[in-house]
């Protein structure tokens, strides 16, 4: 019997099936009157897609030695990759809003204190004496992507007791000589730069830098971040409230990289009503599914443009009202999308079993192994913790969680055993 039995036991089980299902039930009741019992019925249809079965993946995915997840399966059971920070954030971002934690404030400190401060001392020495975090098995030869992200995700593991080895890269203590790009050093230099990304044809990318490095921008100082505002502001689109011409998946992707980043400049997003249409298209489309954002990103496209975009209360209103009279057709199409993703253990991957693709690389470094299609923690995320989230606030109701505070307990006592890694990956498809 594996350990994890002695801990996961069939009786274990069936009881949080029996709380799990109780805490669906009274979920989806309170929300009848907010977007109708037709919604309701597609949203149990989603949530039949979601059991046990990932929690116990989650906790099999943390290693208790080095304290931090793996990227996936066949991460874990290989030599040459470890754990990451951004696997780790991700992972306990999941727990926390699917398993109903309570706590404000970062994930980590809704977590028991004992493995949170694991977690604490993992990311707490992945710090460089230039302020970044740079991880063994990547080094510091790294996307400028890969750079950011690290940074932004540990300081969602740092928030557990907020002391930093080092000063953070544009800190006060570094003023002197501040351990950024040189484009950030000079007004000139970043205008110019920003400039020469090409927006209009790559904006999910170049979306996906600017969030990557927003808070270097806005550290370096206010004339950066203005600068960067005005010129999104002047290159947008106003017949779709987009960065490209047609409105697609990479389009409307584009438009959720770049206006999740609106805010950390204290602005508004323009043209938002155009941008609302675009990407509700997107959330109904058929255009086929290759990944997990092309699903993802237009509900978190409609909630930014609902939080941030340049509105009245009253067009609020009407997106919203819209919103729930389509709920039905847009759950529904989501849970077909959030099916293309699904693995035969009941997790999900990052690209769709069609596509052909696995996801061997992310940010540039490599986290995997080659051609092997899994269910890894990003493609997790961003098939199941994303869409739910956006969704329930796109509609402006708080989320009804897949899982339990018991189901978390399960978690927590698995992370707490000895890693169990798999000598046998056969169950794994092999492109």
């Amino acid at each position: 019997m594996k350990i994890i039995d002695s801990i996961a036991t069939p009786e274990r089980i069936s009881r949080l099936r029996d709380i799990r299902e109780k805490k669906r039930n009274e979920g989806f009741a309170a929300l009848h009157d907010v977007i109708g019992e037709e919604a309701i019925a597609e949203l149990r249809e989603m949530y039949n897609l979601f059991d046990e079965r990932m929690l116990i993946w989650y906790a099999g995915l943390y290693d208790s030695d080095i304290g931090g997840f793996y990227f996936s399966e066949t991460s874990r059971d290989n030599e040459g990759f470890l754990p990451d920070l951004e696997s780790t954030a991700q992972a306990l971002k999941f727990i926390k809003t699917q398993c109903g934690l309570e706590g404000i404030g970062e994930p980590i400190q809704s977590i028991p204190r004992d493995i949170g401060e694991k977690i604490y001392d993992f990311a707490y020495n992945l710090q460089d004496e230039d302020g970044f975090f740079y991880h063994p098995q990547w080094g510091k030869d790294i996307t400028e992507s890969r750079r950011g992200r690290d940074l932004g995700n540990a300081a969602q593991l740092i928030a557990l007791k907020g002391k930093y080895k080092y000063p953070l890269p544009l800190s006060y203590e570094r003023k002197a000589k501040p351990a950024v790009p040189d484009y950030l050093q000079d007004i000139d230099k970043y205008k110019h730069w920003i400039s020469e990304r090409p927006f209009s044809t790559k904006s999910y990318a170049m979306g996906n830098l600017i969030n990557s490095i927003c808070g270097q921008i806005r550290d370096a100082g206010h004339e950066f971040a203005c600068a960067t505002i005005d010129w999104l502001d002047s290159i947008q689109r106003a017949d779709n409230g987009l960065w490209e011409r047609d409105i697609n998946y990479a389009s409307v992707n584009g438009l959720m990289k770049i206006a999740i980043s609106y805010p950390v400049f204290n602005a508004k997003i323009k043209h938002a009503t155009a941008a609302f249409e675009s990407a509700v298209h997107a959330i109904t489309s058929n255009e086929p599914i290759e990944f997990a954002c092309e699903f993802y990103n237009p509900w978190a496209a409609v909630s930014a443009i609902l939080s941030h975009g340049d509105l009245n209360e009253s067009e609020k209103a009407a997106m919203r009202a819209r919103l729930r009279e389509c709920a039905p057709e847009m759950i529904r199409a989501t849970t077909k999308k959030m099916k293309s993703t699904q693995t035969n253990e009941g997790n999900f991957a990052y690209f769709s079993a069609s596509s052909g693709e696995c996801c061997a690389y992310a940010q540039g470094v490599r986290v995997s192994l080659d051609n092997v299609w899994e269910s890894d923690i990003n493609g997790n995320g961003c098939s199941v913790n994303g869409p739910l989230r956006e969704m329930f606030k796109a509609f402006g109701i708080p989320i009804v969680p897949v899982f339990t505070q018991q189901d978390a307990d399960l978690v927590f006592d698995i992370m707490r055993l000895p890693t169990q890694k798999n000598d046998n990956l056969q169950h794994k498809e092999v492109l």
